[in-house]
């Protein structure tokens, strides 16, 4: 059973005692000491339902509007896990502690064959990429159209608008929009820039064919009976072309081992738009450790106390403390500043604090549910739904929604993942279905994968195989 510490309780005190609440912040700490008009206080429901960086948001703002809100800077724990730094680095995230830790990737000596030009080039990004190579073939003009193109294409290199949506936003004419979208083409990857996998597999096409290597028949294969090369139907195909069976497998055949369905190739699969040796850094919410003397069980910390802190000034503290003894003293005007601030950071500091307690019961009962996830794998992801979080704890459905959304979880293995996965039993289903895939020694269709999937556990129909598989970019068996 997970039993971490009692997540309501301030590290400092209470919050109403002015103890530190602690946040993960980067904002300028100077304070006005003046009084201003007081705009509604947001509320817990609405601190709650922020992602981390709205949260910052927000306790940017309420730092700004109040004078008694202190802020303190930690800079002796890591910004990304919390753990604390040793000589200023973290054990955790920096890969010490490791006995047998060596540096990724080639070490490189910077002899005199070394071009920075060269290198800083390869840090570009396929979009920034894009756009250098369009601004360099394109008239001046028409650069700002290809900027919106190329920040308008998918993870997968599609695009994702409509020629006469970009011509409305832009306010142009569309043939201008269309010019362009044509030189974007044009760039590679092949595929970049095309509206559907038909458009993508037409635009290689016309490279092969410029070659002088493209099947006779897989244009119009491709343009007129797509549908029915995806479900297999090769009789069909051959009859309407007129032409033998075995040409359209031959067609088919080109078309498989020579054609991409999607735009940009699966080299950063996560995120193909990020230079490759680019690593994402997520800052999580909530971390998962496994307890050392306990193997396969589990700690829960909800990290905004090891980053930053926020506490109640101490001058407005003492000020508040002794009204009483100064009633004389103060004018009216000042008492109700000292009292209405304070009061103020009070209500924040709980909603703060409310906020880090539901988030750690939550975290802690789905911990609790998910131990097999942890241990093992997406493989053993449980079915789990906030309404049974909300029935257990007995909250709301609406707060454990609030609770989980846009937050980040690290795993034991230093994964970061959003929260809202410890919900998707579809992830279990995918990772078994992804398996069987890889291991087949003929192409399955979506019926023999049902089946497979029964074998090894899971009920799901065959329209929901071919959902998943289709998020998961795996093609048809029929192009397998």
């Amino acid at each position: 059973m997970v039993m971490p510490p009692d997540a309501g309780s301030c590290n400092h005190g209470s919050p109403c005692e002015g103890g530190n609440m602690d946040l993960y912040l980067d904002m300028d700490q100077t304070q006005e000491m003046e009084q201003r008009p007081s705009p509604t206080l947001v509320t817990f429901t609405q601190l709650l339902a922020l992602s981390s960086q709205e949260l910052q948001q927000a306790i940017q703002q309420e730092l700004t509007e109040n004078p008694a809100l202190e802020l303190l800077d930690r800079d002796d724990h890591c910004l990304r896990c919390g753990e604390p730094l040793v000589a200023g680095i973290c054990p955790r995230c920096d890969g010490l502690g490791d006995e047998d830790w060596e540096p990724e990737g080639p070490i490189r000596d910077y002899d005199d064959d070394f071009d920075p030009l060269t290198f800083t080039a390869s840090q570009m990004t396929l979009e920034e990429s894009l756009m250098t190579e369009l601004h360099m073939t394109l008239p001046g003009e028409d650069h700002f159209i290809a900027d919106y193109l190329c920040g308008s294409l998918d993870e997968s290199g599609f695009l994702s608008t409509t020629i006469e949506e970009v011509a409305a936003t832009l306010g142009i004419e569309v043939d201008r929009v269309e010019v362009v979208l044509e030189a974007l083409q044009r760039m590679g990857p092949l595929g970049v820039g095309a509206r559907d996998v038909r458009e993508c597999l037409d635009i290689q096409l016309r490279r092969w064919e410029e070659l002088g290597q493209a099947h006779p028949l897989a244009r119009p294969i491709v343009e007129q009976y797509f549908q029915a090369l995806g479900e297999g139907k090769y009789g069909y195909i051959a009859a309407q072309l007129g032409v033998g069976y075995a040409e359209v497998v031959a067609a088919r055949d080109f078309i498989r081992h020579h054609l991409r369905p999607f735009p940009i190739p699966d080299l950063v699969e996560a995120e193909p738009w990020r230079a490759v040796n680019e690593t994402p850094f997520v800052v999580p919410d909530i971390v998962i450790r496994e307890r050392e003397d306990e193997p396969g069980e589990f700690d829960v910390e909800v990290i905004e106390s090891r980053r930053f802190g926020l506490r109640i000034n101490p001058l407005y503290q003492r000020l508040m403390t002794e009204l009483p003894k100064k009633a004389n003293v103060l004018s009216p005007e000042d008492r109700e500043h000292v009292s209405s601030y304070v009061s103020r950071a009070r209500v924040f500091l709980g909603h703060i604090n409310e906020r880090r307690r539901t988030m750690k019961r939550v975290a802690v009962y789905v911990v609790e549910r998910q131990k097999d996830f942890l241990r093992h794998g997406w493989r053993e992801l449980r079915p789990l739904t906030r309404a049974e979080v909300a029935d257990a704890l007995d909250l709301h459905e609406s707060t454990i929604s609030r609770a989980t959304a846009e937050k980040y979880v690290m795993l034991p293995s230093g994964e970061v993942i959003l929260f809202a996965k410890f919900f998707q039993a579809a992830l279990s289903v995918q990772d078994a279905l992804r398996e069987i895939i890889s291991h087949e020694t003929e192409p399955l269709t979506d019926a023999q994968l049902v089946q497979k999937l029964a074998e090894h556990g899971y009920q799901v129909a065959r329209r929901t195989v071919a959902k998943y598989r289709n998020q998961m970019r795996i093609l048809p068996s029929s192009l397998r």
